[in-house]
């Protein structure tokens, strides 16, 4: 499983807009309120960073310090939305979470990608990633979010319907949230 510093050195930018000190989250709060343990890599991006955009083009959504329950409830919500596409037959054999295999939702494009793990099995670092493609496609990334966000600015990670150009070693970087 890949490091934070492994992203940082991967998107040259990132590091210049990590706060000075780290974010405490409430992880057991946030676990208990979503029902599920969360990986350990997407906890240390959220320790260190507050929600950013990446190249005017790719969003994650971090939990801020005290405002866990709100980022529960946006996960609620992109469930809702992927419960819709998965009813109207748009997920291929995608199912949502709670289900056993479910996508949770953890970023999304601004082109309308989604980016999920697929909480298969009880290690969250065992989680594939999981994007869901603006144009229909879907495909899979083992080894997690920071292994996906790497391999995708290295060019080692399918990139599917992702544009060209976006999310390079000199990707803009803007905080999104506190």
């Amino acid at each position: 499983m890949l490091r934070l510093s492994d992203l940082e050195r991967a998107i040259h930018g990132l590091r210049e807009v990590r706060p000075a000190s780290a974010r405490r989250v409430d992880w057991l709060a946030l676990e208990r309120s979503l029902g599920v343990g969360l990986p350990a890599d997407f906890k240390e991006f959220a320790e260190a960073y507050p929600p950013v955009e990446i190249d005017e083009f790719l969003r994650i959504w971090s939990p801020a310090p005290g405002q866990e329950e709100e980022y529960a409830e946006g996960v609620r919500y992109g469930l809702e939305i992927l419960q819709d596409l998965r009813e109207s037959g748009d997920t291929e054999e995608y199912t949502v979470y709670p289900e056993p295999g479910g996508l949770l939702p953890w970023g999304e494009s601004l082109e309308g990608d989604v980016f999920y793990w697929r909480t298969a099995g009880r290690d969250p670092q065992q989680w594939p990633v999981v994007a869901g493609g603006r144009n229909g496609a879907w495909w899979e990334c083992a080894g997690g979010m920071l292994a996906f966000l790497v391999g995708v600015v290295e060019g080692t990670a399918e990139r599917a319907e992702l544009p060209d150009g976006v999310l390079g070693p000199a990707a803009s970087v803007v905080p999104l949230g506190p």
